[in-house]
């Protein structure tokens, strides 16, 4: 019993100092293999790194002629009445995927791979000296599990679309100009930006159960995506 509980104890210890993880747990680094799909659109989706109050997701989407790969992070502001989880976002730039799954971005590196663990193969995108700062040295790194295909599903609104696609001038053409305005503003409240207290778009987002006034600038947050859509969207209302 002792000699098994020391070995235990070694093993874990061993993957504490190589800096291997799955979210906040050391894993085994034999267990990790190349991930090969068929096709590289199978890599985009949502994976999620690190636990607890360290957690955070990486979107990561493909609008055509860009790679969009964006970090949601958070703090708890315990100062508030009510214990509330800040959000808040980073975007990565340069952000490319190769033929043999390597990610590359201006900040941040690595490659997609399969964790197996108790005989379930687990998709995950492997960063080495990830934002967590669970790792320290170039051999180490973290993996993050892909826990959701569909970047539709990650976006709330009437008008989600225009945070994760190209906008058609010509669709915009037949909406209306209250519409125009909803979806617009829409892109600015998914980050929980504060409109003007008791003007028309602070009532209508407070009615959403999605939106969380907590921010009174966004502009950082927007992709590239986004700010293109917004742009055209100005253009559009600013013919009517």
């Amino acid at each position: 019993m002792k000699k098994l509980l020391v070995l235990i104890i070694v093993v874990f210890v061993s993957n504490a100092i190589w800096g291997q993880y799955l979210g906040a747990s050391p894993i085994d680094a034999a267990n990790v293999t190349k991930w090969s799909p068929k096709f590289k659109m199978e890599y985009f989706g949502v994976y999620h790194f690190g636990d607890s109050e360290g957690e955070s997701t990486l979107v990561l989407f493909n609008t055509g002629n860009e790679i969009i790969a964006q970090i949601k992070s958070g703090l708890w502001d315990v100062d508030a009445k009510t214990a509330e989880r800040i959000c808040v976002y980073k975007n990565l730039t340069n952000v490319t995927i190769d033929k043999n799954g390597r990610f590359q971005s201006d900040k941040y590196q690595g490659e997609f791979v399969i964790y197996t663990n108790n005989g379930k193969r687990i998709k995950c995108l492997k960063i080495y000296d990830s934002w967590s700062n669970l790792s320290e040295k170039e051999e180490e790194y973290e993996l993050g599990r892909r826990v959701n295909s569909k970047i539709s599903e990650e976006f709330y609104g009437e008008y989600a679309n225009a945070s994760f696609e190209n906008l058609i001038p010509e669709n915009l053409e037949k909406m209306s100009s209250k519409a125009l305005q909803i979806m617009r503003n829409e892109i600015f409240a998914r980050y929980g930006y504060q409109f003007i207290e008791g003007g028309e778009m602070d009532t209508y987002f407070r009615q959403q159960d999605w939106y969380r006034p907590q921010h009174s600038d966004v502009t950082k947050f927007l992709t590239s995506l986004e700010k293109r859509n917004i742009k055209l969207i100005k253009e559009i209302e600013g013919r009517r």
